[in-house]
């Protein structure tokens, strides 16, 4: 067998790998993103084309705060720019009106506490089951359920890094979403239209539940005022969506305090931080401590960090995020 003819059955064997590669590769694409555009048309309830509605949800936080307390949340939504939202904890009160391609937001505090992030957080994956720009679905799996099996598909950012998981259950709704350490769980579906809501929303950390979210009412908005939908002066225009978790595109890794290090003082440090609409850091307070020397290290290094901008909007506007730092002795 002569050079040539080697030359050409290794090619035509390259080919074949590389085709059984690539079918092996977009298979979990494609049938995850099926999963996932199934599950956003069935919850769409806030897709230009729904029905306005109100809901009413009751909230219990534990574990993520002080001490264990009762919350509201209450939404009016009329169309994607003409909406307000409500959500009031002891001490916590905030107002969001939706506006075109933004929202106004007031609050009674500088920073949004980490139960009013959650709460937020867990109806906006409801609001936008999608794969985002840097992301990709790995694998598809299957996954014992106490209600039957889930099917899941894993994400990961186009670096490899993990992302999040997503479990739909028989009917294609989500089921649950895990990212990092923690795990949002959706349950007791009902009808609203030709959409499906959960009754009961669960958020856990590192497996402690931390938010338990009940569906009081899912029904057709009341009668209401149109002044309702306006908002005072002092309310800040923020973009629309929330800000996923995601790697920001510039950090600055933070100094471990000498003083820290010398009297072995470790953990994680979480802190509010806002974002400008060029994705600098402009506001960056601790939320859960782990001591002072860690808490300033972390702000001071998370300050100099920036962000990618959100596909949401018609303008770039500033965005609110989460951010935990862990600091651990080797």
């Amino acid at each position: 067998m002569n050079a040539i003819t080697l030359a050409v059955r290794a090619l035509l064997i390259g080919l074949l790998v590389a085709s059984f590669s690539f079918a092996a590769d977009s298979k979990p694409q494609s049938d995850g993103s099926e999963l996932i555009a199934r599950a956003a048309l069935a919850q769409g309830i806030r897709q230009p084309s729904g029905k306005p509605f109100f809901l009413h949800m009751r909230i219990h936080a534990q574990g993520a705060v002080s001490k264990p307390m009762d919350g509201v949340y209450q939404e009016l939504w009329i169309s994607p720019d003409k909406w307000r939202r409500e959500i009031a904890f002891p001490g916590f009160q905030q107002l969001e009106v939706g506006d075109v391609g933004s929202k106004w937001v007031s609050r009674n505090l500088e920073f949004r506490p980490g139960a009013a992030y959650l709460t937020a957080f867990a109806l906006n994956v409801l609001e936008t089951i999608s794969v985002l720009s840097d992301e990709t679905i790995k694998s598809l799996s299957q996954k014992n359920n106490k209600g039957g099996n889930l099917q899941c598909a894993e994400l990961v950012f186009k670096n490899g890094a993990p992302s999040r998981t997503i479990c739909f259950d028989a009917s294609g709704a989500v089921a649950s979403l895990e990212w990092q350490n923690r795990r949002f769980e959706y349950r007791d579906y009902g009808k609203f239209g030709d959409k499906v809501f959960p009754r009961s929303i669960r958020v856990f950390e590192d497996g402690f539940k931390v938010l338990d979210m009940a569906a009081d009412d899912l029904a057709a908005p009341p009668a209401y005022k149109p002044d309702v939908f306006q908002h005072d002066g002092s309310a800040r225009q923020m973009a629309p969506c929330e800000r996923w978790p995601t790697t920001p595109s510039g950090k600055v890794p933070p100094h471990y305090p000498s003083d820290a290090r010398a009297s072995r003082q470790q953990g994680a440090v979480t802190l509010y931080v806002l974002v400008s609409p060029d994705g600098r850091v402009e506001q960056a307070d601790v939320l859960e401590s782990a001591a002072a020397s860690l808490d300033r290290a972390a702000a001071e290094a998370v300050r100099q960090w920036t962000y990618p901008p959100v596909s949401c909007g018609t303008a770039p506007l500033e965005t609110e995020i989460e951010v935990s730092v862990n600091f651990t002795l080797r």
